[in-house]
């Protein structure tokens, strides 16, 4: 009976995690074959960046990886990322008290490692700790990145070529074309903290914040992901070390972008707000106001194409986004702009996801209507 009990451990634990066997005072704990695939961690521990925090579905994360036997390994995200440490759970314990010790013991020795990779470099590279972490964690596996995204570092510094007032999606598609993006295939992706700065960054605003996350999330999949999750909670502490430095980027506040292959996000509590329920300004003389800017720049250039996206907070509002950019359009068409533009609503969305159910901590950010400019048709 004994032996056919530990075959029956061993076959289950080929398919999920470490699997401990308890007869009388005995025990017995095997690693599955094959292991379980690896968990690589990056940590932005550097100056203006918060202390990483890890996400309680990462701690898990950690857990389930360490039951399996896979190998964890922490990155550094800074100028030069590269491996801070790496370990693989094994244990000789023959009680179940021996055990749940060898197993705090590693977790430990986790919490070791990552608390120990501090930034070794100057600057920031976020998008080499993606793929030093890639190389780690190998197919199958799982990323963790846990940082403010603010790259300082070529190919995607913030403080050159007006970058955070460009489309996500085509930073994205041109890193690709460039070849300049990590091999994320295969592997599962989760993001923590982006947008939280800590000094002498200044703290950035939920305009800022969004695009960081809209940017990480379409390199990570334009990489190949089989899987992205962006953990939405806060990190608002103080970075772990305050050299070697970091640059400070300096983030545009400003809520229309007037140029190409911009994107404009225009949020409800702004000045192009909408009376609740309804597709009219709460004040038309502003909404006038800013969109006249852009309304400007549109008759300058008679070939620029548009496109208007309205969201709302929740599910179930009928055509109400759709409205909401229709009256953008309206806006726009009434001040002489006679460029090509669309008007789609995107009902609700976009945070969490689209796919996720209404939650209230996100609705104000769901409020709002973006305008995108091409300059060259595709």
């Amino acid at each position: 009976m004994r032996l056919a009990v530990l075959a029956m451990c061993l076959q289950l634990a080929a398919v999920t995690t470490g699997c401990a066997l308890v007869f009388g005072e005995e025990f017995e704990f095997h690693c599955p074959q094959p292991a379980a695939p690896g968990l690589a961690i990056a940590v932005g521990a550097r100056a203006n960046s918060p202390t990483p925090t890890p996400p309680t579905e990462i701690r898990q994360m950690i857990v389930d990886t360490m039951m399996g036997c896979g190998k964890i390994t922490a990155i550094r995200v800074d100028g030069r990322p590269g491996l801070a440490g790496e370990l693989v759970f094994s244990t000789g314990a023959k009680t179940k008290s021996n055990f749940a010790i060898d197993q705090t013991s590693f977790l430990k020795n986790v919490d070791s490692i990552l608390a120990r990779s501090h930034a070794g470099a100057p600057e920031a590279n976020v998008l080499q700790a993606l793929s030093v972490a890639s190389d780690a964690a190998g197919q199958g596996g799982s990323v963790v990145l846990i940082d403010s995204g603010v790259q300082t570092t070529a190919p995607l510094d913030f403080r050159k070529n007006n970058l955070v007032s460009r489309r996500p999606a085509l930073i994205a598609k041109a890193l690709k074309q460039q070849g300049l993006l990590p091999d994320l295939s295969e592997r599962k992706v989760i993001m923590a903290g982006l947008g939280y700065t800590a000094a002498p960054q200044e703290p950035l605003d939920e305009k800022n914040q969004a695009f960081l996350v809209d940017l990480w999330r379409e390199i990570v999949t334009a990489s190949g992901a089989k899987d992205v999750v962006v953990a939405e909670e806060p990190n608002t502490s103080r970075s772990a070390v305050t050299s070697p430095p970091v640059s400070v980027v300096k983030f545009p506040v400003a809520e229309i972008y007037l140029g190409c292959d911009t994107l404009s996000v225009l949020p409800d509590n702004g000045g192009v707000g909408f009376v609740a329920d309804e597709a009219e300004f709460r004040d038309p003389a502003a909404a006038r106001k800013i969109l006249g800017r852009f309304a400007g720049f549109l008759r300058e250039n008679p070939s620029v194409e548009v496109l208007i996206k309205g969201y709302v907070a929740h599910h179930g509002n009928g055509d109400l986004s759709q409205r909401r950019a229709d009256r953008v359009k309206q806006e726009l068409s009434s001040q002489g702009v006679s460029n090509t533009i669309t008007a789609k609503g995107m009902g609700w969305g976009p945070y969490p996801s689209v796919s996720a159910p209404p939650d209230p901590r996100y609705d104000q950010k769901n409020r709002q209507v973006t305008i995108e400019v091409n300059c060259a048709r595709t």
